[in-house]
């Protein structure tokens, strides 16, 4: 008898009105809890890709180029790219708010962008609407560049009809400081 997949058991359950502690809440019964990214990344929540496209989101590992200098950073970011450059893009990392805000940042990205979420979505906002900060609360702190040249794993491209579940994994990973202080930090510069 084949095991059920955790990821399976989120998708079943899903709808689109549910609130952010039935996510939280779910996530925590099927045993989501503790999950990583390098898990997250063997699972079937999206597909390789070598090129990034505006409006897409993006799982992946990151050692950025001046580590040293910053006072945090998130090695495995969850990122909504929102503009392309020669040597990298632009994105929202969502992993900079805490779950609940990430949601709330998340649905109002799909409600202004998104018709209806399907494999073909894709979030088309330019930074001068995400800039918003009435309308987005928390994309000013979710802003980060990422250079090609640092991304040290291959880029997932998460299934448009796994870009809730995937927000509300527990995959961040926090250099040099822990969740709630990057959280709070987030907070204060809202």
């Amino acid at each position: 008898m084949p095991s059920i997949k955790p990821l399976d058991q989120l998708r079943k359950l899903e709808t689109p009105d549910k609130s952010f502690r039935w996510y939280l809440n779910t996530i925590r019964k099927v045993g989501l809890a503790s999950y990583s990214a390098n898990r997250a990344m063997k699972t079937d929540i999206g597909e390789f890709t070598a090129d990034v496209e505006i409006g897409n989101m993006y799982l992946f590992l990151y050692d950025p180029k001046n580590k040293e200098t910053l006072p945090y950073y998130d090695a495995a970011p969850l990122v909504v790219a929102f503009r392309t450059t020669l040597d990298g893009f632009y994105g929202l990392n969502l992993h900079y708010l805490p779950p609940m805000m990430r949601m709330r940042l998340f649905g109002n990205m799909i409600d202004a962008s998104v018709d209806k979420l399907d494999e073909g979505s894709k979030i088309m906002l330019k930074w001068s609407v995400l800039k918003n900060i009435s309308r987005f609360p928390g994309s000013n702190v979710c802003v980060k560049k990422y250079l090609y040249s640092q991304v040290s794993s291959r880029l997932l491209k998460i299934n448009p009809k796994d870009w809730r579940i995937a927000c509300m994994l527990p995959i961040q990973v926090f250099e040099k400081r822990s969740d709630n202080f990057v959280y709070q930090d987030s907070r204060s510069k809202m």
